[in-house]
């Protein structure tokens, strides 16, 4: 009986622990990781259907920053060579310049020349009661020059003021065939007049002397400045932009001579339009000065955003791409 007692007692230390053995541990695994989001897109410049001009545009080291339009939120940074293109969270900040010494202050009905020690007003001299259209004033605040007339007529003229003295030194009939609208500027002591055609997308622009002597057509009787796209290059030296973007005059606007001429339809090109006019929309490129005596055209449409480096010494013009957009982003 002895073994059937060992065994009862085997079966009851069983029962007594439950009767079944431990179950195996519960593994509990981790979720697999979320797959990584894909990286952004490279940024590209969606072509605007209008308002394309290139705005602000300025230099910073070696990249040309520039907005597509007015919006600031289509400002951008495109390094030279690379073309590496960066968005820019708003304006570019601008170049350092020397700021002019003197400006004009033009608040309907008054006219005044300053200085950073004065003031000097011109209106009662200037026919009373008639508003001029626009005015400019020399760096040194000593002569202005001021529109008046009729210009959609075609009878608009400048008159050029000797500020200290309050005399009149010139009158100039700017008004050239269907380019009657007109602007003016100081490049120096020369005086820049712009002719525009009042409701189109055309210009022409002359130099005068603060005698009122004409001393030259900016490029050539046809080169268009719609846009007012130059920059000084040095002395009397400024480069001017055509108003298509396709060449660049460097002209002496003492004497009026065009030293250079250099073509930049390279910009223009294309290689799915071969063949295809090389220049681009009248007024929306941009022109700055570079370091080393190159210059940068900032190109509007249809290269939005394209930059042509000119180096002014060998004439040469390379072209950086800017990457469009192949979709509205």
């Amino acid at each position: 009986m002895a073994p059937m007692r060992r065994v009862l007692f085997a079966i009851g230390l069983v029962a007594a622990c439950g009767g079944k053995p431990p179950s195996a541990p519960v593994v509990v695994r981790a979720p697999e990781p979320a797959p990584a989001p894909p990286p952004p897109p490279p940024p590209c410049i969606a072509v605007p259907d209008e308002d394309a001009a290139i705005t602000h545009a300025t230099v910073t080291g070696a990249s040309v920053a520039y907005c597509v339009g007015a919006s600031p939120e289509r400002c951008f940074s495109l390094a030279l060579g690379t073309a590496a293109l960066a968005k820019l969270p708003g304006l570019p900040l601008p170049a350092e310049a020397v700021a002019s010494t003197a400006h004009v202050e033009l608040t309907n009905p008054e006219l005044k020349v300053c200085t950073p020690s004065a003031c000097k007003t011109l209106t009662p001299k200037i026919m009373p009661g008639t508003t001029p259209l626009h005015a400019a004033t020399n760096d040194a605040g000593t002569f202005a020059a001021v529109l008046l007339g009729d210009a959609e007529a075609g009878r608009g003229y400048a008159e050029v003021w000797d500020v200290a003295a309050g005399k009149r030194t010139a009158v100039i009939k700017y008004a050239r065939g269907d380019y009657k609208c007109g602007d003016v500027v100081f490049l120096g002591d020369t005086l820049l007049i712009t002719a525009r055609t009042c409701a189109g997308p055309a210009a022409r622009g002359a130099l005068y002397t603060l005698k009122g002597k004409k001393l030259a057509n900016v490029g050539n009787a046809d080169f268009g400045l719609y846009g007012d796209a130059y920059v000084h290059v040095g002395g009397p030296l400024w480069a001017f932009l055509e108003e298509n973007g396709h060449r660049i005059a460097v002209q002496d606007v003492a004497k009026g001579k065009v030293t250079k001429t250099i073509d930049t339809s390279a910009l223009w090109q294309r290689e799915d339009t071969p063949g295809a006019d090389a220049m681009g929309s009248p007024g929306e490129s941009a022109l700055v000065a570079l370091a080393d005596g190159q210059l940068a055209v900032v190109a509007g449409s249809p290269a939005n955003g394209s930059v042509a480096a000119v180096d002014l010494a060998s004439g040469a013009v390379t072209v950086t791409r800017a990457p469009l957009c192949t979709a509205a982003p």
